[in-house]
């Protein structure tokens, strides 16, 4: 070839194939047959046996001949290559059984770039020029390796295999940098990582470089949306070593006079116009219950825990859907306006709600039963909610049996 062709290939986050700075997609969108094998020849620059592209591309389909399946794939594979730009040339070079680029063509894979410099980083024993390459690696890394097929059983091992590369390279950036108490790139590395991966737990990094860089606002926030994030989404509490950054946290807003006042400011709620029941978050609500019940023990109050639960109708609760998250955005509206002021409750799943009802009567828990089906919109939506009940056990407040019975009916109606 008196030239030579380079093919630049990110796979990266957002997979873009080009040539000579013009991006280029074989036949629809990137995850056809063609474009799978064509990515796969980029991405393994020592080429494949014939078995195990067969195996990448068919072994979960039902395919009456794989071997004729794969050479009619080659063939349009070739084909196509001349049809999107590229100059005339046999890109797919096979000999022995084996499948390969053909050597002749440069291939700039932004994968393979980033292995490498992740796995050099991460064996360099210099600490200051460690983290120069850490660094370097880590911009490299712009999300999940071809995501667009996570379903395939070759691009998960090389996803999962690069992950946790990038998993060390940030981690080991966020130890040195906590050691040289330069909290500045923890939090952008760590903010980073996590808005690539928000359940990875990043966010402890990125709150205690907050805390140490004197934004315990922004920390406390970041606190509380995790929290939200965890329990809505996962149904799972905060990590043990987040809660400690907010105690921490606590201590620095004590020598805080400006935080104290924002604190103040925001409990201040005798200028709005509050209606309904209090609404929180299910880890507060917890510990709201905990106290509330050694609260009205005293004055001989007596309370009601009442958990709503969406169902498919037929009483089996429902599982994710859209119907669900209309049904639950409605229902939550439906329980604040039914319930009083001085009642909270939480979402403690998907699709379930749990109401504390204070000084009330098991009677008057079917009139807010009742209330709650007249708020919602539609006649039909009122058999899809299910009700249970059961009253606050005051001789338990202050024990380690305090949340018993809130626990009993919640793990009940899973």
């Amino acid at each position: 070839m008196e030239k030579s062709i380079k093919i630049k290939a990110k796979m990266l986050g957002n997979v873009e194939i080009s040539y000579q700075g013009k991006p280029f997609t074989i036949e629809r969108n990137n995850t056809t047959k063609v474009n799978q094998l064509f990515q796969m020849l980029l991405y393994f620059p020592n080429g494949l046996t014939r078995d195990q592209i067969m195996y990448n591309l068919f072994h979960n389909e039902e395919i009456a001949d794989p071997s004729n399946s794969l050479r009619a794939l080659v063939f349009r594979l070739r084909r196509a290559l001349p049809k999107v730009g590229l100059p005339e040339e046999d890109y797919v070079y096979v000999k022995r059984g084996v499948y390969k680029i053909n050597p002749s063509i440069v291939v700039d894979c932004d994968a393979i770039e980033f292995e490498e410099a992740a796995k050099k980083a991460l064996a360099c024993e210099d600490a200051k020029e460690q983290l120069l390459l850490l660094q370097a690696a880590c911009d490299m890394y712009t999300g999940d390796f071809l995501p667009g097929l996570s379903g395939s059983d070759w691009v998960i091992t090389v996803q999962v295999r690069l992950k946790k590369l990038y998993d060390r390279c940030v981690k080991q950036i966020c130890e040195l940098s906590i050691v040289s108490k330069d909290f500045k790139t923890v939090y952008e590395v760590s903010s980073r990582a996590n808005n690539f991966y928000p359940y990875d737990g990043w966010q402890t990094y990125e709150m205690q470089a907050l805390i140490e860089l004197g934004k315990p606002k922004e920390a406390l926030k970041l606190y509380e949306d995790t929290e939200n994030l965890m329990f809505e989404e996962l149904g799972v509490s905060i990590s043990p070593q987040m809660t400690r950054q907010l105690d921490l946290l606590g201590g620095q807003i004590k020598n805080s006079t400006d935080m104290i006042s924002e604190v103040k400011k925001n409990l201040d709620t005798s200028k709005e116009d509050i209606e309904g029941a209090f609404y929180c978050t299910y880890p507060n609500f917890v510990e709201s219950y905990r106290y509330i019940k050694r609260v009205i023990k005293r004055s001989g109050q007596a309370a009601w825990l009442m958990l709503c639960t969406i169902t498919d109708g037929k009483g089996f609760a429902l599982d994710s859907s859209d119907r669900l998250t209309t049904l639950a955005e409605e229902l939550s509206e439906a329980i604040r306006l039914a319930a009083r002021g001085g009642d909270m409750y939480a979402r403690y799943s998907n699709n379930q709600f749990v109401v504390l009802l204070l000084d009330i009567t098991q009677e008057d828990c079917v009139l807010v039963q009742a209330r709650i089906n007249e708020n919602l919109s539609k006649e039909s939506r009122k058999r899809y909610i299910k009700y249970n009940v059961a009253p606050v056990n005051l001789q338990s407040a202050g024990t380690d049996e305090d949340t018993r019975e809130l626990n009993d009916m919640i793990q009940g109606e899973k």
